[in-house]
Formats: C-alpha cells, sequence, structure tokens
C-alpha cells in the first residue's frame, strides 16, 4: 500500500480493521472525539459497541472475550473511566481472560502536572497487578506495533488482560501509515516436558484408585474432548472445582460425579488426584479439601498455578489438549478389569448425584410457589438446544450448576471465587450474546448482584442484543444472610437493619427493564414463568423476567452450603 498521512485515532482503528477485530468498546467522552470519529469512519469495518458507564463496558467486553476465547478491544475514559473499568481486569486476571484493556489519558505535554482527569504518575499503576504487560504509547507511528503485540500477550497461554495508556494528543498527532507490521505467527499451544509425560503416564498405569478433577482450564484451552479420552481410558471417576467458571467436564456424562468438597470421602479413598487446571480458592469459610495420602499432581499452562494454592507431589507445565493427548499415547492400553471396576464405582456416583438432583427438583414442585428446583427446571425445559447459560444467581448458583444437565460444556459461564465480584453476569451475558450470535443466552441473576450493574441492561436494547435475563427476587442480598447462619453471626437477624432487603421501598425490576426499552415479566408461578420464558425465547429483543422468588431458598442454600462443607 502507499503510505498516507494519518492521525493516531485513525492509525489506531486501520490497525483494529487489519487485525480482524469486528467489535470494539468504548465511551466517548472529552479528548475522545477523534477516536469516536474514527470508529465512525470505519462503522461498516468495526461495530461500536457503548454502555452507560466503564463498569458495564469493561465486563461486557470481558464476556465478548472469553465466549470468542480471544482478546476484545475496550477503551475507557481517563482516570475515572480506568478505575470504573476495574472490575472487568480483576476478573479478567481470576479467570484468565484475554482483554486489550486501553486508556485515555493526559496529554504527553500534560504529564505530570495533575491537569484535567489526571492520574499522579501513569494511568498504568492503577491496573498492574492484574495484567500481563502494560505501556503507554509514546507516539502515534508505535500504535500498529504495540496493539498487536498487546493482543499477542493477551491471547498467549496463560490467557488474561493486558493495559494500555493512549496520551489524548496521540489521538491528533499524524503520522505515515505505512504497511502493517507484519504479523507474527504464534505457536503456544504447547505439551508438557517428555520427562513430565512419561512420569504422569506412569502414575496413571500403576493408580489403583485415580480421581480426575477438570478444572475451568479444561474448557478455556480446548481440551475436554482429552479429558474425556483420558477419563474413559482410564474408567475414573471425574469431579468438577468447586466455584465454576467454565465448566471442564459434561454433567451428563456417566462418569461425572458432581463437585470436588462434595465428593469428600472419594477424595479420601483415592490414590491418584490429577488436578487438570483447578482453581482452589478458599473463602474461609469452609474447610479446605484434603487430598491426605493420594499422590497429587497439578497440570496447567500457568507457571503461577503449579504451587500456588498446594504443593503437589508432581507439577506439569503444558496446555492441557496435547499434554493430556500426549500423556494418552504414553499411558496406552489399561486392563479391562480394573478399568471396568473404577467405571463400574464411577457410574454409581453418577447415579446416585442424578438421585439426589431429583429430590432437589422435586421440592414444592407441584406448588403454586416458585422454588428454585422449579425455575431451573422451567428454563431447561424452555430454552432452545444449544442455549448458552450464564450462571450468576449467588444463592441459586449451586442448585442451576448441579441441576442444568450440560453437554457441551462452552454453553455454560460462570465466575470463580478468585474473581468474585458481584454485577458480572448481566454485562458479561450481552457480551456474550455479541460474540455468539447463532446461539440464545439466558442469564440467572440474583436481584442483588443484578443492582450492581442493572444499567447494563439498556446497552442490551440498545444494540439490539437479545440476552433473556431472569431475575431471582427474594427481596435482597438473601445469601449473605444465609451465610450469617452458616457461620453463626448474630447478623442473621439484622437483614433489615443492615441494609441487605430491598422492600422499603420494594424494587420493580420488570418495571425497570420496561423503562429501558425491553420487553419485560413479572411472574410468581410455573405456568407464568413458562409463559415468559416461551415469550422470551422467540423473540429478537432482550427480555428481563423477574421471578418472584421465596427468601427461603437463601436458607435452603444454607443448607447446601453447609453441608458441602463438611
Amino acid at each position: 500500500m502507499e503510505p498516507v498521512e494519518v492521525d493516531g485515532a485513525e492509525l489506531l482503528v486501520r490497525t483494529l480493521v487489519r487485525m480482524g477485530v469486528k467489535d470494539a468498546f468504548n465511551i466517548v467522552g472529552l479528548g475522545l472525539f477523534p477516536l469516536a470519529e474514527a470508529f465512525y469512519r470505519h462503522r461498516d469495518e468495526v461495530r461500536y459497541i457503548s454502555a452507560l458507564n466503564e463498569t458495564n463496558l469493561g465486563l461486557i467486553a470481558a464476556g465478548y472475550a472469553r465466549a470468542n476465547r480471544s482478546a476484545a478491544f475496550v477503551n475507557v475514559y481517563h482516570a475515572s473511566g480506568t478505575g470504573l473499568g476495574m472490575m472487568a481486569l480483576t476478573t479478567a486476571w481470576a479467570d484468565s481472560v484475554p482483554l486489550v484493556f486501553t486508556s485515555t489519558t493526559s496529554s504527553r505535554g500534560l504529564a505530570g502536572r495533575d491537569q484535567y482527569a489526571a492520574v499522579p504518575r501513569a494511568v498504568t499503576e492503577m491496573s498492574e497487578q492484574f495484567t500481563k504487560w502494560s505501556c503507554e504509547i509514546p507516539s502515534a507511528e508505535r500504535i500498529p506495533e504495540l496493539v498487536e503485540r498487546a493482543f499477542q500477550i493477551a491471547n498467549t497461554p496463560p490467557y488474561g488482560p493486558v493495559h494500555l495508556a493512549f496520551p489524548m494528543d496521540v489521538w491528533l498527532e499524524h503520522t505515515m501509515d505505512t504497511a502493517p507490521v507484519r504479523r507474527t505467527e504464534v505457536l503456544a499451544d504447547f505439551t508438557a516436558a517428555p520427562e513430565a509425560l512419561a512420569r504422569l503416564a506412569e502414575l496413571l498405569r500403576t493408580s489403583e484408585r485415580p480421581l480426575l478433577v477438570a478444572g475451568s482450564e479444561v474448557e478455556r484451552y480446548g481440551a475436554v474432548g482429552a479429558a474425556v479420552a483420558l477419563a474413559e481410558t482410564l474408567g475414573a471417576t471425574v469431579v468438577s472445582e468447586d466455584k465454576i467458571a467454565d465448566l471442564g467436564f459434561p454433567t451428563v456424562h456417566p462418569q461425572f460425579a458432581g463437585k470436588l468438597s462434595a465428593n469428600r470421602a472419594l477424595v479420601d479413598e483415592s490414590d491418584l488426584v490429577l488436578l487438570l487446571g483447578v482453581e482452589l480458592t478458599e473463602s474461609g469459610l469452609t474447610r479446605p479439601v484434603g487430598f491426605g495420602d493420594a499422590t497429587v499432581v497439578v497440570l496447567s499452562p500457568d507457571p503461577m498455578m503449579l504451587t500456588r494454592q498446594i504443593r503437589p507431589d508432581l507439577a506439569v507445565l503444558g496446555t492441557p489438549r496435547p499434554t493430556l493427548e500426549a500423556v494418552l499415547r504414553e499411558l496406552g492400553p489399561v486392563p479391562a478389569a480394573r478399568r471396568d471396576a473404577r467405571l463400574a464405582t464411577a457410574q454409581e456416583l453418577h447415579r446416585a448425584r442424578d438421585a439426589h438432583n431429583a429430590e432437589v427438583r422435586a421440592i414444592r414442585f407441584d406448588d403454586d410457589e416458585l422454588a428454585i428446583g422449579r425455575i431451573v427446571t422451567e428454563i431447561q425445559e424452555s430454552m432452545p438446544e444449544g442455549t448458552i447459560v450464564v450462571n450468576h444467581c449467588a444463592s441459586g448458583e449451586p442448585f442451576v450448576e448441579d441441576l442444568l444437565p450440560i453437554a457441551d460444556t462452552s454453553t455454560f459461564f460462570g465466575i470463580s471465587g478468585k474473581a468474585s465480584a458481584q454485577g458480572w453476569g448481566g454485562p458479561a451475558s450481552i457480551g456474550i450474546q455479541l460474540a455468539r450470535p447463532d446461539r440464545r443466552v439466558v442469564a440467572v441473576l440474583g436481584d442483588g448482584g443484578f443492582m450492581f450493574s442493572s444499567t447494563a441492561i439498556y446497552a442490551a436494547a440498545q444494540f439490539e442484543v437479545p440476552v433473556v435475563f431472569v431475575i431471582l427476587n427474594n427481596g435482597g442480598w438473601r445469601d449473605i444472610g444465609a451465610l450469617a447462619t452458616v457461620v453463626k453471626s448474630p447478623l442473621v437477624d439484622a437483614e433489615s437493619v443492615m441494609g441487605w432487603t430491598f422492600d422499603q421501598p420494594a424494587i420493580d425490576h420488570a418495571g425497570f427493564a420496561a423503562s429501558l426499552g425491553l420487553d419485560s415479566h413479572r411472574v410468581a408461578t410455573p405456568a407464568e414463568l413458562r409463559k415468559a420464558l416461551d415469550k422470551a425465547f422467540v423473540s429478537p429483543k432482550p427480555t428481563l423476567i423477574e421471578v418472584m422468588n421465596s427468601p427461603e431458598d437463601a436458607h435452603e442454600f444454607s443448607r447446601v452450603f453447609t453441608q458441602s462443607s463438611d
């Protein structure tokens, strides 16, 4: 191409187009007009997505990146916008989301003078604990080089966010747009070292009672098929991590037994525990799972994960898919008698899990009152095949994870305990739906968490993103009261005093959604819920369904929570 003179804003958008970026996330403010104008000129090449604040915008972008398994580009407004966007960075760091997070900052000539929307030093210092790399763009001509490098770093395992700062005078600085920087082919799906493969295969070969724990990294790095193949070859039981962000194993598989903490007896009986990209975050409220005398192996592409939370007997650095495939080749055939004995145990545990879930579904199932088991059942039976479920409903989260049968692990999104952010689910579901327009997305949200980021639904209406938001309205942060019960705090009787209830005045979530342009329904019976869901899943518009949920379900949560920690 012939060199042409452009300003920095135009050069950035041209760079994004050349890199194949189809959607960009931004909120316009003072100093950002040149960038907005560049996006407007290229509106047929890059879709421009905005929101009412940077918290929502960043979480939408991060949801988009998670669904795509590829970095999203988001630009926020100076110091205040960066501060509001920090939740996106903390959750992206915690759940290994590739994100190119950028801030427009003070002009280079005014740096250090505490001028308009300034920071005392550098805006990238606000995020440095949570990013893989950060850089302030020194000049317009460096934009293509540094933006491409940012995407490469974010998209290289272990995935994570990066932070770039654009001084606002760089948007107006003129430079020559020469040929695009030559793209580097990055081959980062790496297999563990040969000695690690041989050692792991030998441990699996000689183990009598192996247990596989499938963590979020299994799905995150495309290794579910390899994990299933290994489990089936061994006949081994499989459990999941406790606070599921990405689901590492199909819950309908006959060797799946449920969550790690719900299978402590099984852990105690195992002689080998293989932790496949597992997040073992402790809340401090429950007794951590111990592995006793079992040999413990950790597999992860992240060197920070290998010995961070436990000291395993063997730590294997490698991305899970090629590493597990190589281990299978190294392992060779497993004696049929040994495999069949393990398989019988795994299948019995799976049947026991199914029987327990059937009991939970039956609680008040035929009554008018909507218990969480009935809510999940109605969602399951009404949603189209391939629907993506975003699970962020606090006291209801364990029920959604356990009761929904999931064959395709790519259709489930949650948030880890390491991320632990109220308000994540609503905006994230919008980004996921933007990234996966071929699927419908249903977000199951608690009313307390929804209120943290409730204005995000306006972006769904503005940009015609047909998410189905199901808000479980039990009148407040009932999970906080439930946890007070678990830890035997006197605050269990102080919900109203502490402001944990939303009844004076009561909040009308359906009315709020309608005022923002969404289809909305308030339901209180199974028949009303089914009718609203059926209508929502055939509508091209976003829909909010407010389910008048019983506060007593929070106490059911406390019972389940306590049992899982025993």
